[in-house]
Order: C-alpha cells, then structure tokens, then sequence
C-alpha cells in the first residue's frame, strides 16, 4: 500500500510537470471514447428490450390472405376489418389487440379558448392496454365496442388539462364530444414495437386511445400504411372490403396457446381459400416482439456501419495517444535509467506506469462521459428521429469509465514494455 501511494504521488507528479502533453493525449483518447460511447447509446436504444418480462409471449400477426393472385410471395403487416374481427374472436390468447393509427384535432369542450391541439390517436381495442402494459394513473379502459370514450395518455393531459385526474371530462373531437374514461401515467416504449412496421419505433407513445369501431364510425383517417383492391369511398367503407389497414397482436403465454393460435390462423386461411380467395406462398406468421422487431430492421444499418467507422476511429485515437507516450517514455529514459541505477527493478517501473495509466484513465473517464453526451446532443441536432432512441444511463456510464481505463492502459502499455525493456548500460552510457 506505501509503494501504491508513492506510485501515485509521482504518478501525479509526473502529469502536473508534463501537464501539457498529458492533456493532449487525454483529450485524444476522451474524443475516441466519448464518439464510441454515443454511438453505442443510440443503438443500445435501438437494439433494446422494449418489455422485457413477457417480449417472447407477445406476437405480431401476418396473415397470408390476398383478394387477387398476386404473384409477391412477401408477407404485409396489415390485414382486412374482417380478418381483424376474427382475429379477435379467438377465445386462445391472453390479451389480443388489433388497431390502426390516425390524427384528429381535439380541444377541451369546456375551454374558454377555442384553440386546438393536434393528437396522435391509436384506434384500438381495450386488449391494447394489458398486452402493452400501460400504466393507468386514473380510471381504465372502455368496455363497450362502439362507446363514445377515450383514454388519453400523460402528456396530452398535461397540455390540454395541466395534468391530474381527467376522467370524466369531455373532449371536442370534429365538432363531437367523447369522454375521458383514463388517464394513463408517463410511458416510455422503445421501441414502440406496435409502430415498428410504420418506421415509428423511436416515436413517443400515442395521445389518444379510441375504440376502434368509434373512429372508423366517425371517420377518422387512417394515416399510415392503407392498401386495397376494391373501391374504399370513406373509413367505415372498409368494413366488408379489400382494405388492408389494420395490424394485429396477441399475447400467448405458453407454447400450447402458440401452437393453437397457429393452427387457428391456418384454418381460417383456408376457409377464405375454399371461399375463392388467394393464399401467398409463405404461411400465416407469429412472431414474437423481438422477432419482430429484427425483421422491421429496427436498428438502422447505417447506425452500424457508424458504429464500426466510431470504432476504428477508436482505434487511430489509441494508436495516437500510444504513439505520444512513446516519444514521452523516450525522452524521459535517462531519468527511468537513473530511477534503476539507484536500485529501482523493471517491475517497479513497470507498476508505476501502470498506477500511472489508472491515474490518465480516470481523467480520461471525465471527459470522455462530457465528450458522449455533447456527440449525443449533435447526432440528435442533425437526426431529429433520433431524439427519442437514446440516453446515456448508469450502465453506459459504467462502460464509459472501463472503457476509457481499458483504452488508457492499452496506449501505456507498448511504451512501458519498451521503456523497461531497455538495457540499463545503454541508457547510462
């Protein structure tokens, strides 16, 4: 413990003497570092979880049902009402839920003020709520098909009602009132995996949730993806037609509950066959959150070729400090030859170099957790659509600091080896 202090001690001495030349070689490791660790912030994000305790009991639902033959063999994401409907049905799953996005504007019916505020609506159904488990901060869900009810989720109440309990208050939506019957908490879902086949992964959690069956009575648009093969005149039109809109997901708590859901699906694929109807060539699909998300290529390829481009940038800045401390170890060879003369051994100098690359990679961690969070706020600054993918949270900033002594010791240590490897009568001469 004594040699460990007096390594310190000059350790500390040696970076306030040479204080220019260290922060030279700190600030380039920390910049190396600090790049890294941003990018590895935005694809942690990408690359997370987004319901950890149940992602394998929660799956997406492809039909392979088309109206005409269509030679593309590929799969959509989006299926009929009709198919929606008998989807729903099933008496199999835990918790299904089917929906669609739209955008409505909205005020409170009770306002002085006649502004109005653009929502997010997820027309859904109340299976929507305990499969994603939204948190209710006040009241619950609707419990009739076509009510006029909504829930509304955190934000929404704060800039519409300045937060607290809504229930029971009215909103104005195109001119028709709908009660509030829930106010959810703040959620944060990322990824969204119910938007990750919109490209909306990263987007916040919806403002309004409707019935499903409402917003299609009452006309509200469908925005996102919307294919068909017949004449659609409005909304409700869909009903009983060839319009593709509507995606689907149930939460299956064991592989019998799975393998029966299949087998529901397959059935009614051929039921709409022997009706006069087309089947693709893949089979009907289920796959669970994470499955799902890898195929909606959540993390951007991009994202990780910047990734691997962060990481030999990481390697030239590692190259460069070592190459800095090597002219260092040079220069100061007559004084490490002294230091051995006067009876100091190879191992001595070696762990005071070491106890000094601790010491360089603790200030390196510094900087390098401000250097990531500024290369953070610019990635966001030039990609707005990354906004909501990433932060830097306890683990990252735990990695931030093994990294930069990792990074700190790696430079050190070719220099050291060389710097102690030499030969004492060579240095003296």
């Amino acid at each position: 413990m004594e040699m460990f202090k007096y390594y310190l001690k000059l350790s500390f001495r040696n970076l306030i003497r040479n204080r220019l030349f260290f922060i030279l070689m700190i600030s380039t490791l920390a910049v190396g570092v600090g790049v890294f660790l941003a990018n590895v912030a935005i694809i942690k994000s990408m690359s997370s979880d987004p319901i950890p305790h149940k992602s394998e009991r929660i799956f997406n639902v492809s039909l392979n049902i088309w109206s005409n033959d269509n030679p593309d063999a590929e799969l959509i994401e989006v299926m009929r009402y009709n198919d929606a409907m008998h989807i729903l049905k099933n008496d199999i799953a835990t918790n299904t839920m089917v929906h669609y996005q739209s955008s409505v504007y909205t005020r409170d019916i009770n306002a002085k003020s006649l502004t109005r505020h653009q929502a997010v609506v997820r027309a859904t159904t109340p299976g929507f709520f305990p499969l994603t488990d939204a948190p209710f901060a006040f009241g619950g869900a609707w419990q009739q098909d076509y009510a006029k009810q909504i829930v509304i989720g955190d934000t929404f109440n704060q800039q519409v009602f300045g937060g607290g309990n809504s229930v029971g208050k009215t909103l104005e939506i195109d001119g028709k009132p709908f009660e509030i019957v829930g106010v959810l908490k703040p959620w944060s879902l990322k990824p969204a995996f119910y938007k990750a086949a919109f490209e909306q992964a990263f987007e916040p959690t919806d403002d309004i949730y409707a019935p499903i069956e409402t917003a299609m009575d009452n006309e509200w648009a469908i925005v996102l993806r919307n294919m068909s093969t017949d004449r659609i005149n409005s909304v409700s039109d869909n009903r009983g037609k060839n319009g593709f809109f509507i995606q689907a997901f149930v939460q299956l708590d064991t592989l019998d509950q799975k393998n029966l859901m299949q087998q529901y699906l397959d059935n009614y694929s051929q039921h709409r066959k022997a009706q006069g109807e087309y089947l693709r060539a893949n089979d009907n699909r289920l796959l669970d959150v994470n499955e799902w998300l890898t195929h909606q290529k959540v993390v951007d390829e991009r994202m990780l070729a910047f990734a691997l481009a962060s990481s030999l940038f990481l390697a030239v800045c590692i190259f460069n400090a070592s190459s800095l401390l090597l002219a260092r170890y040079h220069s100061a060879r007559f004084e490490t030859g002294l230091r051995r003369a006067v009876g100091a051994r190879m191992k001595d100098v070696f762990y005071q170099g070491v106890v000094e690359s601790m010491l360089i990679g603790l200030c390196c961690a510094v900087l390098t957790l401000l250097f990531g969070w500024v290369f953070l706020q610019i990635s966001m600054t030039l990609f707005p659509a990354l906004k909501q993918t990433s932060d830097i949270d306890i683990t990252l900033i735990l990695m931030g600091i093994a990294i930069a002594l990792i990074t700190s010791f790696i430079s050190m240590l070719y220099p050291l080896i060389r710097s102690c490897r030499t030969s004492l009568s060579t240095t003296l001469k």
